[in-house]
């Protein structure tokens, strides 16, 4: 039986697995707030984004305030 020592990783290809989007620490969310990812028409996320701008808020900002009221119309309905 033969001992082998463990393989070293070149420097190259450590960087670029370190490069990798999956390969950094998930971003800090403050407060209570989760990240959720959807598939939305462009043109509808088009309409967000003029919305948004004319208000001087984020995108983000501006599809939370949206479905907060879209909520409470259908609760109210």
């Amino acid at each position: 039986m033969t001992i082998t020592k463990p393989r070293q990783e070149s420097k190259a290809v450590e960087a670029f697995a370190s490069a990798a989007p999956d390969a950094r620490p998930a971003a800090k969310l403050r407060g209570r707030k989760k990240l959720y990812a959807m598939t939305l028409p462009p043109d509808l996320m088009e309409a967000v984004d003029r919305l948004a701008a004319q208000e001087d808020r984020s995108r983000a900002k501006m599809v939370e305030i949206m479905l907060r009221r879209a909520v409470q119309a259908v609760k109210a309905a």
